[in-house]
């Protein structure tokens, strides 16, 4: 098996340099490596033709965001796997064996790195993603002891930051993300279009690279991040549920998401109620092609899906109305199997 690993860059030489030459020191040099720029004007392209020439380099005019970079260096790459790497990661010794040696098993599609901090490599950034009922999805581990994530185990998403997939197992040979996302909830959709073809998503606790958590893309509380992470998910909803069912969820989203905004107003977070209401608009009105696929996201849902820690009585019921109406739509008669696979 061949790998070519994929790194986007957007104005971010400083950091990318760090990554680079962190790869091309690797235990494991990759067969081959892709940078794709999303029309820097820091001079990145330059740079790289100059300091890296060993790289393979796609130069794009503008900025086609997270999605478009990789999709980008997907149709410049070689390799039977496709390593995803962010120009804001570190990776340690073993990491590309290990990722190499898990997808020597044929049932898996990809593998997910554990990402850790930057300033101190015993916290998480991520293992992988992981979903609830309202569809929200977050970054399992952010935060916590890498003690804590030290076994393999099976995920709904992985993070597009890190992770390796399988050429063959993705649905087009053109692109590996939704380009209409840009940035975002790529990664859920990714896994959702894994996990609803039948392969299955693991997470590594081996595979390790230092993270500078959202050293490109900005910071949370941005509009620009609030905004698509808000479309997006809606987005990849309507993609993956069937029109019935996601006709019956559409009542309880919008009224959580207006709770949410008014809540957001309350606490005096103008950009974020802005970001929800624009992103709520925006995520019901985009053109969506539905994700035709053997296994129905319900099924999906009900195996991975969490419960809110919310102690509000309000939200809760919301989230047992959405879990209800999932759970309705499943193909799997006895809905208890699931149960042993969700993470305690």
């Amino acid at each position: 098996m061949t790998n070519t690993v994929i790194v986007p860059n957007y104005n971010g030489i400083t950091i990318l340099r760090k990554c680079l030459v962190s790869l091309l020191e690797h235990d494991r040099v990759p067969d081959q490596i892709v940078v794709v720029d999303n029309g820097s004007s820091d001079g990145s392209p330059n740079i790289i033709r100059k300091e890296f020439p060993q790289v393979s380099l796609v130069a794009l005019e503008k900025n086609t965001g997270f999605t478009g970079g990789n999709n980008a260096g997907l149709r410049a790459s070689t390799g039977d796997m496709l390593v995803l790497l962010n120009n804001d990661c570190i990776v340690e010794p073993n990491w590309l064996n290990c990722l190499m040696n898990r997808m020597a098993d044929p049932s898996i599609a990809a593998v997910t790195s554990s990402m850790r901090n930057i300033k101190n490599i015993d916290i998480m950034d991520s293992a992988g993603g992981q979903i609830d009922w309202m569809g929200f999805s977050r970054d399992i581990g952010r935060g916590e002891q890498a003690s804590r994530h030290s076994k393999l185990m099976e995920i709904s998403s992985p993070c597009g930051g890190a992770v390796i997939v399988r050429r063959n197992a993705l649905h087009s040979e053109s692109h590996i993300f939704w380009n209409d996302l840009f940035v975002y909830q790529e990664d859920l959709d990714l896994g959702f279009e894994l996990l609803r073809t039948g392969w299955k998503v693991v997470y590594e606790p081996n595979a390790i690279v230092r993270h500078v958590h959202s050293a490109t893309a900005g910071s949370s509380g941005s509009f620009f991040k609030e905004y698509h992470c808000i479309r997006n998910r809606l987005l990849v909803m309507r993609k993956h549920f069937d029109r019935k069912t996601f006709r019956k969820l559409s009542p309880t989203i919008k009224k959580w998401q207006i709770l949410w905004a008014f809540s957001s107003l309350a606490k005096g977070e103008f950009v974020l109620a802005k970001a929800i209401l624009i992103g709520t608009s925006d995520g019901f009105k985009m053109p969506v092609e539905p994700f035709i696929a053997p296994i129905p996201i319900n099924d999906i849902f009900a195996r991975f899906a969490h419960t809110s820690n919310s102690t509000s009585s309000v939200k809760a019921k919301m989230y047992n109305k959405m879990e209800s109406i999932i759970r309705q739509g499943c193909s799997c008669e006895n809905h208890s199997i699931y149960a042993t696979h969700k993470r305690q």
